[in-house]
């Protein structure tokens, strides 16, 4: 081999060396970032699902109740009720509820309701004057006519007033109201189960009133 030739290919041979080094010693490139897929778009044509409907209120009754009740108990018995009472032809819940000269007032029933059959009766205010809050009273003076505390009746036991009962209820100017009874006694229930004489219950019981149809 000539010596010219023999150079050439030493030069060549020295730029492959080289060119082969730098490429292992070359910073490595990143590769490209991929976009993010786009969201899918709403089908147009897609039929839209309708929300789930609320759950009716508890205080929920035909509009054909003149009032709407809603009963708990607790301390001898838990229970609660709820329900309508008495038609709504004869209801005026302004009139009903209107101030004026002293007189009885009284307030709605429960029929029996819930899971534990609360009933509710007899329950008036015995002066009544117009909107507002009232402490019952067992007894009257003046010739005024006492006022009723609740009578309850739970499943087959029985409870009124006692020594040691006590009772308020606040009527609204459109009919509706409330009554809180605290330390009810259990009395005799036809066909139930002898009283308790330690036995005490407390009572509450909230209504609207519906008015005419």
């Amino acid at each position: 081999m000539t010596l010219p030739r023999l150079s050439l290919t030493l030069s060549l041979i020295l730029v492959l060396m080289l060119t082969a080094c730098g490429s292992q010693n070359a910073p490595a490139t990143q590769a490209p970032t991929q976009p993010a897929a786009a969201p899918a778009a709403a089908d147009p044509t897609a039929t839209p699902q309708p929300a789930a409907p609320a759950e009716p209120a508890a205080t929920a009754c035909e509009d054909y109740f003149g009032f709407c009740i809603t009963a708990q108990a607790s301390g001898a018995v838990e229970a609660t009720g709820a329900g309508g009472w008495a038609s709504s032809s004869n209801t005026d819940c302004t009139a009903l509820a209107a101030a004026g000269a002293a007189r009885i007032l009284e307030l709605p029933n429960l029929l029996p309701a819930g899971e534990n059959k609360i009933t509710v009766a007899l329950t008036r205010i015995g002066a009544y004057t117009g909107p507002g809050t009232y402490t019952l009273a067992a007894s009257a003076t003046g010739g005024a006519m006492p006022d009723m505390f609740p009578a309850v009746r739970i499943a087959d036991r029985a409870f009124n007033n006692g020594d040691s009962s006590a009772a308020t209820i606040t009527i609204n100017a459109d009919g509706s109201g409330s009554l809180t009874a605290t330390g009810l006694v259990e009395m005799d229930a036809m066909q139930g189960v002898t009283p308790d004489p330690t036995a005490r219950l407390d009572f509450a019981m909230q209504w609207t009133c519906q008015g005419n149809k």
